[in-house]
């Protein structure tokens, strides 16, 4: 005997609704829009940084690199391996406005957090002549609010796409930043002893009470 719902289309919720080709297409092309807003919003930035006093090992940045750069390559869909490309989310409405809704919400943390650093930042672990402890807008809550929005942003994607690569990709530039930051975490304690440490006490790394 048939399910009522599924033997009558009109009243299955609508989270529960397969989406159109066309929603399907406008959820990726919004999520492909969020990257591309973030990349042109951080190459502006960076033409005024500030410069170099100390940068970290070039082994240390290799290791981080290159876990990111994996991390987001199976995010692509360009490692195919094991499965990877097997879906993990079903493929419905709600799904996809979730991983598109989670990525916008990462996108507005990481550019808040970029536009508040200011010419502290750096790609590599750096610390800047003339460096400033940043301690206002979303660097109130977290330590790292930039790498908070990047996940949040990879999330989103991993969601919107519902393949276990994409969770993958996640779990690798996860490790990639959780290195990153404690070497940056470190650097900022050897040049601010004081504060640093006071500040560590204050807030969490990532996610605001828990981690």
């Amino acid at each position: 005997m048939l399910n009522e719902d599924a033997a009558n289309p009109a009243r299955t919720p609508w989270y529960d609704v397969a989406p159109s080709k066309d929603a399907v297409t406008e959820t990726i092309e919004f999520i492909k829009w969020c990257w591309w807003v973030f990349l042109v919003v951080w190459l502006v930035a960076a033409l005024r940084i500030k410069p170099t006093k100390e940068r970290q090992s070039r082994g240390s940045q290799l290791i981080i690199s290159g876990l990111v750069l994996i991390g987001f390559l199976l995010l692509a869909g360009k490692i195919r391996w094991m499965g990877l490309t097997s879906r993990v989310l079903p493929d419905t409405l709600a799904v996809r406005l979730a991983g598109d809704g989670i990525t916008f919400i990462g996108l507005m943390t990481a550019v808040w957090a970029r536009v508040i650093l200011g010419g502290n930042w750096s790609s590599p672990v750096t610390f800047k002549e003339g460096h400033e402890l940043v301690e206002r807008g979303p660097y109130r809550w977290v330590r790292h609010p930039i790498y908070s929005g990047l996940l949040l942003m990879i999330l989103g994607t991993a969601c919107g796409i519902g393949r276990i690569g994409g969770f993958v990709g996640l779990i690798l530039c996860f490790l990639g930043m959780w290195r990153k930051l404690r070497l940056e975490e470190a650097l900022l304690t050897r040049h601010f002893p004081e504060s640093y440490p006071k500040y560590m006490t204050r807030t969490k790394a990532l996610i605001p009470y828990v981690l």
